[in-house]
């Protein structure tokens, strides 16, 4: 033990406060800085460090490293995909008793409730200022200013509550998919939530249980509609075929191909002419996104030949109505409710007639030739447009517009920006060697998965046309995808080389 003139020397320099002085002075070192905390103290400047193992005081508050979460964040995100397989599997339609307890409800509110309790931890802040997020947030808001007016507010108001959960999962994608591992496992759950949805399809066609119409599949719960299973199966397409590229594993691309196989097969026995629809928009831009578009397309020609080859005469029977609309009374419903919501608009331009009230409306603003049965939108824009007004479309079209941006900015970078006009040509230099930096296997996976997203976006968006899907699960899981995919690519552009998050 050293003995100076001021006494015992120790790290606690607060006991001898003469000794902090003389020394602090020695060293000339700005008194106002200590006092005001600069530096990072008295202790970091005269070589104070903690024990090994514990955190320097002030960086308790700053974000942990992505590779170790806290617990309660790894818990988040298990809820968060156990929420999505329950949102798939809907075991509440397959076993009745569990219908009354709200379990995926659950799950999204226990995820939200570990979420919180690990930024509160790590101290970090809400990724609210994305521009996807905001106008989000800015359609949820016009959805309850809606209620206002709404022609049903009790309705209006248990339609804004359930749409709420559809907002607090987007979020809960937003802040737990950062990394690519995490949206890996995402997409499986997401794919194997598909293939028992296909499984459940293929057995009701094949045993002809509950067919509709007498010959199209479906399935239980919210899926017991073929349109709707079509849609959901079409915008898991691209999920399977990014995996189908992304896996090296041939057993998982086993897996993959057999899934894909079965969501083929389940979009086909639905007769669904929205589901072919959406599926040929997948096709067309997972062609156009590939490297060998030319090729791939010759390739999707000939198989398109051979699949109407043997197309059974009810797809042809079903396919003839949309050029002869007016004589199918199911396609002629369809204009019917666009005319009805057009009418809704004129009489109702900035709010529309209440959230989850475009059917209340039906009799009010229907043509009279529609006759008495009231009918679904079947479009979503038109849905949100008589639901919600004109500022409500806005804000959901620039909600799906900025979420298919962030996918497409990540799958396909930047251009350079051109020069004005006006610019003075640069000065000829002696042209140096392009240098493109070596892919790397994060890289290539992002892309991968940006894709698939920009691709899903444009299945969901082709499925629109003829369905009115805007409060259902598909759209904002794929927005906060995309805002994920891109905060990783960002933040990962951001780091030094060699450094980590």
């Amino acid at each position: 033990m050293r003995i100076s003139e001021c006494g015992v020397e120790s790290r606690e320099w607060t006991m001898f406060p003469e000794c902090e002085e003389k020394s602090v002075a020695a060293m000339g070192i700005d008194r106002s800085a200590l006092s005001k905390g600069g530096l990072n103290g008295p202790k970091a400047v005269l070589g104070w460090r903690p024990p090994a193992g514990r955190p320097l005081p002030e960086s308790r508050g700053e974000d942990l490293p992505a590779g170790a979460p806290l617990r309660s964040e790894r818990i988040a995100y298990g809820a968060l995909l156990l929420f999505v397989a329950l949102v798939y599997a809907a075991p509440g339609t397959l076993y009745p008793p569990l219908e009354n307890f709200p379990i995926a409800k659950g799950m999204a509110v226990l995820s939200f409730l570990f979420l919180f309790s690990a930024m509160r931890a790590k101290g970090g802040s809400w990724r609210l200022a994305d521009p996807t997020s905001l106008w989000l947030a800015a359609f949820a808001a016009l959805s309850g200013l809606s209620i206002a007016t709404a022609l049903w507010r009790e309705f209006a108001l248990n339609a804004f509550l359930d749409f709420l959960k559809v907002v607090l999962v987007y979020f809960l994608v937003v802040h737990l998919l950062d990394r690519l591992d995490r949206v890996r496992k995402f997409f499986w759950v997401m794919l194997w939530g598909g293939a028992f949805l296909a499984a459940g399809t293929l057995m009701h066609y094949l045993l002809k249980i509950d067919l509709v119409e007498g010959y199209r599949a479906a399935w239980v719960g919210i899926y017991e509609d073929p349109n709707d299973l079509a849609y959901h199966l079409v915008v898991l397409t691209p999920i399977g075929l990014a995996l189908l590229e992304a896996e090296r594993s041939f057993l998982k691309k086993c897996i993959v191909l057999g899934i894909l196989a079965a969501f083929m097969a389940a979009i086909y026995v639905t007769f669904s002419r929205g589901g072919l629809v959406g599926l040929l928009a997948v096709f067309f831009f997972q062609i156009l996104r590939s490297r060998k578009r030319m090729l791939h397309f010759a390739l999707a020609g000939l198989l398109l030949v051979a699949l109407l080859a043997v197309a059974p005469a009810r797809y042809w029977e079903r396919a003839e109505t949309i050029l002869k609309f007016r004589q199918d009374e199911s396609a002629m419903g369809r204009v019917y409710a666009w005319k009805a919501g057009f009418a809704m608009i004129q009489d109702r331009p900035l709010l529309g007639v209440g959230v989850g009230c475009f059917v209340m409306g039906w009799p009010i603003y229907a043509p009279p030739e529609a006759g008495t049965k009231w009918r679904a939108p079947h479009n979503t824009f038109v849905a949100v447009m008589g639901e919600t007004g004109l500022l409500g479309l806005v804000a959901f079209g620039a909600f799906m517009g900025t979420a298919l941006r962030r996918a497409q900015t990540v799958n396909r970078p930047p251009a350079p920006s051109p020069l004005p006009l006006l610019a003075l040509p640069p000065k000829r230099e002696r042209k140096k060697p392009l240098i493109i930096p070596p892919m790397t296997e994060a890289d290539r996976q992002a892309g991968l998965y940006a894709r698939a997203v920009e691709i899903a976006v444009w299945g969901f968006l082709a499925c629109s046309l003829t369905l009115g899907v805007q409060r259902s699960w598909p759209p904002y899981l794929l927005a906060g995808l995309a805002v994920a995919l891109y905060r990783i690519v960002a933040v990962k552009n951001r780091m030094p080389k060699g450094g980590s998050r």
